[in-house]
């Protein structure tokens, strides 16, 4: 019997997906959505993430490549280029992106800068708002990297391994899921641009106007009443009154929430179908071989409210519905010769304050190591917890410490989640042991490593020894990294950022559940295997599907 290929491959992604998410909610799902994958398809009830870094470009350069941060690069959503030159744009580009850390009781002269002019890496738009004014040249070396350009992968990925006839498109509402999905082969990628609303894409690709006239239509995807409504109350959830002021309150604390702009729409799960409907018209116009697609919208209103609360049990309800909806029309299009991926980058955590709320014994908190605002000027403006790093290094090194100390002359020049660079000016094996040791002693933290030691596995999967930093650390299980007061995030190698979904279903797989070790690294191996091309790097594993 001749094997039933498929014309056309289906990655889906969905970002901040726990793999609980499909047996906690599943009472409230239909029959073609998630059901239908999992009744359908050969699902790996144990995949995991094999880096240690679970943020949105790790994972989706996982879900590409099938390599690790350590041969990719991408060690994070951003990093330090310790060999760039200084570059003020840059560092305005990174400003619009974060929330930095902003010391109370500043005095006003330095909170009084203006704008510096907003920059992309090459070949990226220039439309997103200005950062702050600093001269970050004047105490930081170097660069920060903000992964939007697949020129910062430094291995191929599935589309790189592809013949040319092969057609790739990726996209997501988020540029680097749908840029380092695609790898640096794909024909086109596509993303949303929060400030003006549309989806865009850059001179990199080869962009169609013909599937950008989508834009046209999505002022239609707001609902009529401006409001995000919940669609059942008894979902398994913890959310009673109490936690609704623990939750981010930018569109309200609880149902319903406000949806005054289009920007607001990616907080809710009426993206969902915004992004999957672009996706019907991409295939439409374009009809590709292999075809990324990212489901973003999980994640930005994940990290607001957590995943204990009614808004992301309400999106996993909607997002069922959303499903079953774009599964129909690929059958309807393309019959039984249709397969489909179905994946997460990385799950998240609780909001710390929330777990305490359900579990006062709860060992939760945030470790808030943030970089500083542009106005910062001495160590006395970095946050409480860097500044007892800094004390305890110059304690370490028997050396005087003071607040006033100027921040070019602080050890720690730089922190990007899960990892401090060191000022150049100290970066020497004595120094970088103190800096370790400094953190060591820090509430939450699980454990630190300098790159020179040995390594836990996922840890050392996720070290790139030119990107990533001095000091690595890991925190307990409960905590998080600071980026908001009441809000959540992800990027531990615990339990709930690491274990995703894994399904693949369609042309050619055999229906079955297996319950070895598997992740998301193993798509692109397979899916190779499947297509008859070499994929996949040193940690990815061939699965069976067949």
């Amino acid at each position: 019997m001749k094997e039933l290929l498929p014309v056309l491959i289906v990655v889906l992604s969905i970002d901040q997906f726990r793999y609980d998410y499909l047996q906690r909610f599943a009472p409230h799902f239909g029959d073609g959505g998630f059901r239908r994958l999992e009744r359908e398809g050969a699902v790996f009830t144990n995949a995991r993430q094999r880096h240690s870094v679970t943020s949105t470009g790790p994972g989706h350069a996982a879900i590409g490549g099938g390599t690790v941060p350590a041969e990719n690069g991408i060690v994070a959503n951003r990093w330090l280029d310790r060999d760039a030159p200084p570059d003020p744009a840059a560092w305005a580009a990174y400003y619009a992106e974060i929330a930095p850390y902003r010391a109370p009781n500043r005095s006003a002269a330095f909170q009084a800068a203006g704008p510096l002019a907003s920059s992309r890496p090459a070949g990226m738009p220039a439309d997103r708002p200005a950062g702050s004014q600093r001269s970050e040249a004047s105490w930081r070396s170097g660069a920060p990297v903000l992964v939007t350009s697949p020129a910062a992968l430094l291995t191929p990925s599935l589309s790189d391994a592809l013949p040319a006839s092969r057609k790739v498109i990726s996209l997501a509402l988020t540029d680097r899921a749908a840029i380092l999905m695609g790898g640096r082969s794909a024909d086109a990628a596509y993303w949303f641009d929060g400030p003006t609303g549309r989806f865009v894409s850059s001179p990199y690709y080869r962009a169609s106007d013909e599937v950008l006239a989508f834009n046209a239509l999505i002022p239609g995807y707001m609902p009529a009443s401006s409001q995000w409504r919940l669609l059942y109350k008894d979902a398994p959830v913890f959310d009673p009154p109490e936690a609704w002021p623990l939750k981010n309150t930018a569109y309200g604390g609880t149902f319903p929430h406000s949806i005054p702009t289009i920007r607001a729409l990616q907080y809710t799960p009426f993206a969902h179908d915004l992004v999957l409907d672009f996706a019907q018209h991409v295939i439409a116009v374009e009809q590709p071989d292999l075809f990324y697609v990212g489901i973003s919208s999980t994640d930005y209103l994940g990290h607001l409210y957590g995943p204990d609360s009614l808004e992301v049990a309400d999106s996993a309800i909607r997002l069922d519905r959303s499903l079953e909806s774009f599964l129909d029309a690929l059958e309807r299009r393309y019959g039984d010769r249709v397969l489909v991926v179905l994946t997460s980058d990385h799950g998240v955590q609780s909001i710390p304050e929330i777990a305490k709320l359900r579990d006062p014994k709860a060992d939760a908190g945030r470790v808030d190591l943030r970089v500083p605002d542009p106005s910062a000027r001495t160590i006395r403006d970095l946050s409480p917890a860097r500044i007892a790093i800094e004390r305890g290094v110059a304690r370490k090194l028997d050396l005087p410490f003071s607040l006033d100390t100027p921040l070019e002359d602080a050890f720690v020049a730089f922190f990007e989640e899960a990892t401090l660079y060191l000022n150049p000016r100290f970066r020497d094996a004595r120094t970088t042991r103190a800096l370790r040791d400094a953190v060591r002693e820090l509430d939450g933290v699980a454990g630190a490593w300098t790159q020179d030691e040995p390594l836990p596995p996922l840890m050392r999967n996720s070290v790139h020894p030119r990107r990533s930093g001095d000091v690595l650390i890991a925190l307990r299980p409960g905590w998080i990294w600071m980026w908001g007061s009441n809000s959540t995030t992800h990027g531990q190698p615990v339990e709930a950022d690491l274990h995703v979904p894994l399904i693949f279903w369609g042309a050619g797989i055999r229906p079955g559940v297996h319950a070895l070790d598997a992740s998301p690294l193993d798509i692109a191996r397979t899916l190779g295997s499947l297509l008859g091309v070499e994929a996949g790097g040193r940690e990815s594993r061939l699965l069976p599907v067949r």
